[in-house]
């Protein structure tokens, strides 16, 4: 009979490492969609592509970078540039993540351009964005929860002769990093593990 005195608990903190490369194709599939709303980024702008950077000189976690081709009146078929300052607030208590707070700026030779875009960009991104920029990450957790769960007892024998019986019972987000060339996601997992030796190899 195992001590009930042994502590066999398991606690894993994990960096899971994602490429600003990777979210840069994600974001401009999604601003590339027509969403059919009135109002949406398709009907002021195509976007040809996007970046995002890390930038030391302003008080924000990341810069979204935008080359678009224009579709209003003013600048119809005009290859404008911008940036977008976003700054991010995460409780790890609540799994409430949001945008806290931005900045558009135009990247144009043209001042008045620069002013123009800059109060467009703006009420698009009040309207469409900040309204929308709030997300409770709890479901999607238990979601990722249950798949890790479900593949541990799929996979109980990761070697011969040796049997791990493992379940978790909490996956949490305790903070994000934005790095130069990366976002960090530092995760939390605890729950409880046993191993069990079937056969001694020779």
């Amino acid at each position: 009979v195992m001590n009930e005195d042994y502590q066999k608990g398991l606690i894993l903190n994990i960096p899971v490492k994602l490429p600003y490369a990777v979210l840069e194709k994600v974001i401009e599939e999604k601003l590339q969609e027509d969403d059919g709303e009135e109002n949406g980024m398709a009907e002021y702008a195509e976007v040809k592509f996007a970046w995002l950077e890390k930038n030391p000189e302003v008080d924000y976690d990341i810069t979204l970078g935008l080359r678009l081709k224009a579709k209003t009146f003013l600048f119809k078929n005009k290859e404008l540039e911008l940036k977008i300052h976003l700054k991010f607030n995460f409780d790890p208590v609540t799994n409430q993540f949001s945008l806290e707070d931005y900045e558009a700026v135009g990247e144009n030779q043209n001042r008045i351009t620069n002013k123009i875009v800059q109060v467009i960009l703006n009420k698009f991104l009040q309207k469409k964005v900040l309204q929308k920029s709030r997300q409770n990450l709890s479901e999607k957790l238990k979601q990722e929860l249950d798949k890790i769960n479900t593949k541990l007892r799929e996979n109980d024998q990761p070697a011969e002769g040796l049997l791990v019986e493992a379940q978790l019972d909490q996956l949490n987000i305790s903070h994000f990093e934005f790095a130069p060339q990366e976002l960090y996601i530092y995760l939390s997992l605890t729950g409880e593990a046993v191993m069990e030796v079937t056969k001694i190899p020779e």
